[in-house]
């Protein structure tokens, strides 16, 4: 029985010398394997140079129509209809929108009767004065010859008198009513409301059955053929930039130069200062309410010139990324000027030295040592 005993320790004891040495030996070979290397991230990389950049400054403009009139009616009437919609391009003089005119007609019609009425009062009243004038003249006579008393003579002259301011009165009476009339007449006109100019209509309020009132706008009408670009800029910007100096617009016929026409030296509310520029009939493709990218450029500064895409900004610095025997180096740097597509940097950073460039994703990939392959070089412009 002891000796069954001693067996199984004796196994046991060969079991677990044997496991630890199995386990030594894969620790030996695990220690031993050659270790994996990374592959290589590829990219693609442009040559530094020397050279100089204009370090532009682009801002956002906002393209306004030279003229735009907000029509509105200016009496207080049913809107009948609205012969235009938005985009609709209108001529000076067009009608656009009807306004019911009923009552209005009306009043064009009883200011016409008035004025007949006191047409007729102002005959009737020259005809009587006719009247009284010669009667009083022949009494002027009578009174001469002493053929009438002296108070006839007076109530033949105070008669006169009473003629003459009825008269007076029947042709004031006229001048009003005619007034009246011309007022009536030009309220009705009111009704059809007219493009002040050729244009294009940019907005519509109303529909027909809507209620006009004073001062409540119908539509908008711009002048497409006076368009500018209104730009807002930081004062020290603002200071730099005077009338007649060239900027460039990105527009949908491609990249314009035109000149600064108007600066307001006044800040807004933003504490941002603005400046206009003028653009031609063809507008460049360009519609009012839309924006456009400005570039305000500054004198040129001399350097180091490496991509814009090469560089990788963030809140701790700017940095980019060469490449020596196939291994990425970050070498930090600061920008001096920048451009659309390249920038002057100082560093450690030599003209000739190869730099990666790509979308800062792709950039967040490298890290100091990174093994990196080549795909392509291009050439910094």
């Amino acid at each position: 029985m002891n000796a069954r005993r001693l067996g199984a320790v004796v196994v046991l004891v060969l079991l677990a010398v044997g496991l630890a040495a199995v386990r030594a030996l894969r620790v030996r070979e695990k220690n031993d394997a050659p270790a994996i290397q990374p592959a290589p991230v590829v990219v693609e990389v442009a040559t530094a140079r020397h050279g100089e950049v204009h370090d532009g400054r682009r801002f956002l403009g906002e393209v306004v129509a030279g003229e735009e009139a907000p029509l509105a009616a200016r009496i207080l009437s049913q809107v009948l209809a609205v012969r235009v919609r938005e985009g609709d391009t209108v001529r000076k003089g067009q009608r656009l929108i009807e306004l019911d005119p009923r009552e209005l007609d009306d009043a064009v019609g009883a200011s016409q009767a008035a004025v007949a009425a006191a047409t007729e009062g102002v005959a009737a009243a020259e005809s009587g004065y006719a009247v009284q004038r010669d009667a009083t003249g022949r009494d002027q006579v009578l009174v001469d010859a002493r053929a009438i008393s002296r108070e006839e003579w007076e109530r033949s002259g105070a008669s006169l008198a009473a003629a003459k301011a009825r008269l007076e009165a029947a042709r004031a009476q006229l001048t009003a009513a005619r007034r009246a009339a011309d007022s009536a007449e030009t309220r009705l006109g009111y009704t059809a409301i007219q493009a002040p100019f050729d244009g294009v209509v940019s907005a519509r309020f109303v529909d027909p059955g809507d209620l006009a009132a004073p001062g409540k706008p119908l539509l908008t009408l711009v002048r497409t053929t006076s368009l500018r670009v209104q730009v807002k800029v930081a004062a020290e910007t603002l200071a730099a930039v005077a009338v007649g100096r060239p900027v460039s617009l990105e527009t949908p016929a491609g990249p314009q130069q035109i000149q600064v026409a108007r600066v307001f030296p006044a800040m807004d509310g933003s504490h941002l200062g603005t400046f206009e520029t003028d653009l031609p009939p063809s507008g460049f493709g360009l519609a009012a309410g839309s924006t456009v990218p400005v570039e305000v450029p500054s004198p040129a500064v001399e350097g180091v010139v490496v991509p814009v895409a090469a560089l990788l900004e963030s809140e701790s610095g700017t940095v980019l990324f060469t490449v020596v025997a196939g291994v990425a180096h970050v070498v930090p740097v600061r920008m001096t000027a920048r451009s659309a597509d390249d920038a002057v940097v100082s560093g450690d950073v030599h003209a000739g030295d190869r730099v990666v460039v790509g979308r800062p994703s792709r950039l967040m990939q490298l890290a100091e040592g990174t093994p990196v392959q080549v795909a392509e070089a291009v050439a910094s412009r």
